[in-house]
């Protein structure tokens, strides 16, 4: 009962601070578009970790697709957080409130990664699951940088936004390199959750 609550809790304050970091900008930031909003990988990963978790609150379901995409939502978050902490503590990323900053880009990646830890895996992540991970960042970052030019030169990252100093060739550079960072998480999040399957904690998951 207690994971349920806390999973669901978490949930629930995440979904609430993404909504109240839209409502904000829709009153402060002129000119404002949704489809900008929800452009920032930050939004999209919170908005699945926090859904991960309502869900495994309520339905509590233990298939091997289920905890392939838990694995996902806490991979995604990890790099939200180290992300955040190596590139972008201190640049401005749409963020109106500092409770919400520290929601999205502290809290829920501790959060996942330890409801991955503690409630680890039932069914083992396979090496090919972990890596197929990557489709969602690296279409991410493909959608940011088509859509980018079609949407007044909106990138919501400075590492991958080509009008900055170094254009296409240091953008690139720069998804080479955290492209590999992440497929070295991805793994070790994978890992991670199978060598604690043996430590699962008495509560149901």
């Amino acid at each position: 009962m207690l994971l349920r609550l806390l999973r669901l809790a978490f949930g629930v304050l995440t979904l609430t601070a993404i909504a109240v970091n839209l409502a904000h900008a829709f009153d402060e930031v002129p000119g404002f578009v949704v489809l900008n909003f929800f452009s920032y990988f930050t939004n999209l990963s919170n908005i699945l970790a926090a859904c991960v978790l309502i869900v495994g609150a309520i339905a509590q379901p233990v298939s091997a697709r289920w905890e392939a995409v838990r694995g996902l939502a806490t991979f995604s978050m990890a790099v939200t957080g180290i992300v955040y902490a190596i590139l972008l503590a201190g640049e401005p990323l749409g963020v109106t409130d500092p409770w919400i900053n520290t929601v999205i880009h502290k809290v829920m990646p501790v959060v996942m990664v330890l409801d991955w830890l503690l409630v680890p895996p039932r069914h083992r992540i396979e090496r090919r699951t972990a890596l197929l991970w990557l489709v969602y960042p690296l279409g991410y970052a493909a959608y940011t940088l088509v859509r980018g030019p079609l949407a007044g030169d909106f990138y919501p990252y400075p590492f991958i936004d080509p009008t900055r100093e170094g254009g296409y060739g240091h953008v690139a550079l720069n998804c080479v390199v955290l492209a590999l960072v992440m497929a070295a998480l991805a793994l070790l999040v994978a890992w991670a959750g199978n060598a604690r399957r043996g430590s699962r904690v008495p509560w149901p998951a």
